[in-house]
């Protein structure tokens, strides 16, 4: 079984001069690869012996020095052992480990590890979460060199073939699947931290860039978006119940302003009490951090003052479920979900001649 070699390399980039230092980096060869490790360590070009890769009596630190390089060596060792052992040779990773004081990271805790870290809203740490089991259920990723595009395939394919037992609206048995769009969530979530571990030093390419692997996200769905008779119907029908009739109103206040179901959520309306009609009001999307803006238009302002500008909280699933049924209510032959509100805003905004630079930026 072939191990990579490890050697001192000084001055790789020729920069150094009489009266310049030059690094020293741990070059990692390995299957007529490399990958270079910084030592934190130079000197000048007299001070570099070569042959013993050392840094010579004339650096009056010479002692200190070498035994610091002795120990990155050590430490590069023992990371090459623990990797032989397990029969898993990754020298990408190789310099990333010699910085830490683990030696033992893989690619599925080092998500774990960036799902604690990340600073995102509580919506989306609950789609991590999911995902993070998921992913450590199917186990085909575990280590760094599986990140690439057979992997990604297999990811997949799994994903596609996944299948669960539930009850329907009758309290049948069934069999779910994930949908297409899913699908394509939990492809982003794993390209979100492949890009990270990328960034970290772990991995060099992206297999989704780097091979430009299409992972079909669903339809599109540019019917999804309600008519100005469609939206009309859903405002003056009758709800059954008063759940329904707040599904409704929160999906309006959607269609009014083009807020997403998260920053409904975490929206903060009592600044609009007395304001005038389209008065505009800002906030930060809680996913990106962007600023949005929004126009508080009679319609939604009337909403609002029902609620005394407090408007009911739902969770995303629990709230889809009920737009299906304002729809059926509201005798709407279609199945929005929450974010269709968005859509709806965009489509009357575009037919309301607002250009299309301004409605990206209010829907984006």
């Amino acid at each position: 079984m072939n191990v990579p070699i490890i050697k001192f390399i000084f001055d790789r980039k020729h920069s150094a001069t009489k009266d310049k230092k030059g690094v020293i980096e741990l070059r990692i060869s390995y299957n007529r690869k490399q990958k270079y490790a910084s030592t934190g360590i130079s000197c000048y070009p007299g001070q570099w012996d070569a042959k013993q890769e050392s840094i010579n009596h004339q650096c009056l630190e010479y002692t200190e020095l070498n035994a610091l390089l002795l120990k990155i060596k050590q430490k590069a060792l023992k990371v090459i052992g623990k990797m032989v052992d397990e029969d898993n040779i990754d020298i990408e990773a190789i310099p990333t480990l010699l910085k830490g004081n683990s030696t033992d990271i893989t690619f599925d805790k080092y998500i774990r590890e960036r799902m604690r870290k990340k600073q995102v809203s509580d919506y989306t740490k609950k789609a991590y979460h999911v995902f993070y089991s998921r992913f450590v259920e199917w186990g085909g990723m575990k280590f760094f060199s599986d990140v690439n595009e057979r992997k990604v395939r297999d990811w997949d394919e799994y994903l596609h073939a996944f299948s669960w037992k539930a009850k329907d609206k009758y309290n049948k048995d069934v069999t779910k699947k994930y949908s297409q769009a899913t699908i394509g969530s939990m492809h982003k979530n794993l390209k979100a931290f492949i890009n990270d571990a990328m960034v970290d030093g772990y991995l060099r390419e992206n297999p989704y860039i780097a091979k430009r692997i299409k992972i079909d996200k669903g339809s599109t769905r540019i019917d999804k978006f309600l008519t100005i008779d469609e939206i009309n119907a859903i405002e003056k029908a009758e709800m059954p119940t008063l759940s329904l009739s707040e599904a409704r109103d929160l999906f309006l206040i959607q269609v009014y302003t083009g807020l997403s179901f998260v920053d409904l959520m975490e929206y903060d309306f009592t600044p609009c009490k007395g304001a005038k009609d389209y008065a505009v009001f800002s906030g930060y999307r809680s996913k990106t951090g962007v600023l949005f803006t929004f126009v508080l238009t009679p319609k939604a302002k009337a909403i609002l003052e029902r609620y005394d500008y407090c408007m009911p909280k739902l969770p995303n699933q629990k709230y889809n479920v009920k737009l299906k049924l304002v729809a059926d209510a509201a005798k709407v032959d279609k199945a929005p979900t929450s974010h269709d509100g968005r859509r709806s805003c965009g489509y009357m905004l575009l037919n309301a001649g607002v250009p299309i630079g301004i409605v990206s930026r209010i829907t984006s």
